[in-house]
């Protein structure tokens, strides 16, 4: 008797679970894209992509407006694959929600540096991921200026990841951001410096030890400059261990 009770209870239950998610599934069938809204995450101070050329890019793929069309109809993964395709964007999430709103959420790119390569016509921006985004069309982006003859770029990568992690400390840091204002690689793979204020010279080296070097050139400005003034030296070498030269 106990368990004929038990099932019974249990079949009840399982029907008054199964109704209102028939009802729900039913209610989300119906649904209607009222409004489409589109959040780009990007790095301060570069605009690359606006939500109007979202749209434009949504619009060329779909003859129909989304907005008044069934959600079922809208295929999300679609979106998010046309969408990733386009050379700023990094990453991309396509959602429904109940109310009817088709939620597009982006993360652009970003770029530390600027590239002016012998072999190529045009200046590139480089993204934080080595990529080379092309220059022409982009907003001026007052970045780091990389040259030489051997930076080491194929494919449009820069294929030094120790280059790149270089410029990364550059570009996170506010006083070397400001303060390094151009990079070149010599022939021998050696490092110059160029500064905003001084204007003198840095031999940093190959891009390794960054941690080590950038110290020694720390208490060179805080230490020395100071006192023998911003005119004093105009080269200064971190490439060698436990040495500062200033000449």
């Amino acid at each position: 008797m106990g368990q004929t009770a038990n099932s019974v209870v249990a079949l009840f239950l399982t029907v008054g679970l199964c109704v209102p998610l028939l009802f729900v599934s039913k209610k989300h069938t119906a649904l209607i894209c009222q409004a489409i809204e589109i959040t780009i995450k990007e790095e301060p101070g570069q605009s690359f992509i606006t939500p109007k050329a979202v749209m434009d890019c949504l619009t060329s793929t779909y003859k129909i407006s989304l907005q008044k069309t069934p959600l079922k109809n809208i295929n999300t993964h679609h979106i998010q694959h046309h969408l990733i395709s386009y050379k700023f964007i990094k990453n991309v999430w396509v959602y429904k929600t109940w109310p009817g709103i088709l939620k597009i959420c982006l993360e652009t790119k970003y770029c530390i540096a600027r590239i002016i390569n012998p072999t190529e016509p045009n200046e590139a921006y480089l993204d934080e991921a080595g990529g080379l985004l092309e220059g022409k069309g982009l907003p001026l982006l007052r970045l780091l200026i990389v040259t030489g003859q051997n930076i080491g770029i194929a494919n449009n990568t820069l294929r030094d990841k120790s280059l790149l992690a270089l410029l990364h400390f550059i570009y996170r840091d506010p006083f070397w951001k400001r303060q390094i204002t151009s990079l070149e690689v010599t022939a021998h793979g050696k490092i110059i410096l160029g500064t905003q204020i001084g204007g003198h010279q840095i031999a940093f080296g190959k891009a390794e030890n960054i941690d080590e070097k950038f110290e020694k050139l720390w208490l060179f400005y805080s230490q020395v400059i100071p006192y023998k003034g911003w005119k004093a030296y105009h080269f200064i070498n971190v490439a060698f261990d436990n040495q500062l030269i200033c000449e």
